[in-house]
């Protein structure tokens, strides 16, 4: 279920959750942990307790939604709003999150250099 005021990070957390699902089909350890570390990078201040509890309410938000197609198009409206509202160092930022999520689980599949490639063109950064 979709968090009722969902916060920035709610946002990206939707983002990185949906990459990992969708793109090869699993979510492993290795991609929670990452997820965490560089939602912590977004805001340094939050404990790890806050990071977790805005992972688990974005999971819980992500897999109440039908179909792997809804959770995609649900991405690429809030990378639109990316587009509109961070910075170009901001989006870039975004992007090495998703190239190091990628990388998390020891393969990075075509499926997620299409996501990533797909992004990169909607965050107006190709």
């Amino acid at each position: 279920m979709k968090p009722q005021n969902p916060s920035a990070l709610h946002i990206l957390a939707f983002v990185y959750l949906t990459f990992s699902h969708v793109t090869d089909g699993e979510l492993s350890h290795e991609e929670i942990d990452t997820i965490a570390r560089v939602l912590h990078g977004w805001l340094p201040d939050a404990t790890s307790d806050q990071i977790s509890r805005v992972i688990v309410d974005t999971a819980a938000w992500v897999n109440g939604i039908a179909s792997d197609e809804e959770r995609l198009a649900q991405a690429e409206t809030y990378a639109h709003l990316m587009k509109e509202q961070m910075s170009e160092k901001q989006r870039s930022a975004v992007l090495v999150n998703l190239i190091e999520l990628a990388r998390a689980d020891g393969k990075i599949t075509a499926t997620e250099e299409q996501f990533i490639g797909h992004l990169t063109r909607t965050l107006g950064l190709a």
